[in-house]
């Protein structure tokens, strides 16, 4: 597989723990970098290192462009805003990775300091308003094995993608006659997917 870059985008909303938002994110960038992702993470863009406003949107998107970041993950380091993060990830076109921590039981008094799965559900189903295509990976601790291949399994796709992306076909003249099964629509994979095909007669 190729070198992928991942953009790290924690996010979080203002109802819930941002200290404890701010401790998750940077435990999950630590925990990426140890199993050996290479991460651009969104620490410049603000004090807290979090996507929650809309005016984070454009900076974040300049730098993952610079980048060359290959796929998105955006992790909800408490509930997350469902909307930025659908804004971002439609600007960007690039393959998106949905996580979050698992919830630790509310606090003696009711309060929560995060509520990750439902912030999850909420971005899952802004992003398919937006018609934007996600990977979704289950709530689970850093260190549990579901963590690591995940994100394995997300960077493989955003390999494919990125190769996809940049796919170029040669095609020598066109099928023999009995072969009905090997035609294709030159327009619909210039206009679907930005595919050439380069003919030679």
């Amino acid at each position: 597989m190729d070198k992928i870059k991942l953009g790290f985008v924690p996010t979080r909303r203002s109802i819930f723990s941002a200290p404890d938002a701010i401790k998750y994110r940077g435990l999950t960038a630590d925990r990426l970098r140890e199993i050996g992702v290479e991460i651009v993470d969104i620490d410049d863009i603000n004090d807290e290192g979090l996507l929650f406003d809309d005016s984070h949107i454009a900076p974040i998107v300049e730098k993952f462009r610079a980048e060359g970041v290959d796929g998105i993950m955006l992790c909800h380091a408490n509930f997350g805003t469902e909307y930025v993060c659908a804004r971002l990830a439609r600007e960007l076109g690039l393959p998106v990775l949905l996580w979050g921590p698992r919830d630790e039981r509310p606090e003696p008094d009711g309060t929560r300091l995060r509520d990750s799965q439902c912030g999850l559900f909420a971005t899952g189903k802004v992003l398919r308003r937006f018609q934007v295509p996600f990977t979704y990976m289950t709530n689970c601790r850093l260190t549990d094995p579901e963590f690591e291949r995940g994100v394995w399994d997300f960077l493989a796709v955003c390999n494919v993608v990125k190769t996809f992306k940049h796919t170029r076909i040669l095609q020598m003249a066109t099928r023999p006659f009995d072969f009905w099964s090997t035609m294709c629509n030159e327009g619909e994979l210039l206009e679907k997917f930005n595919i050439q095909l380069s003919p030679s007669p």
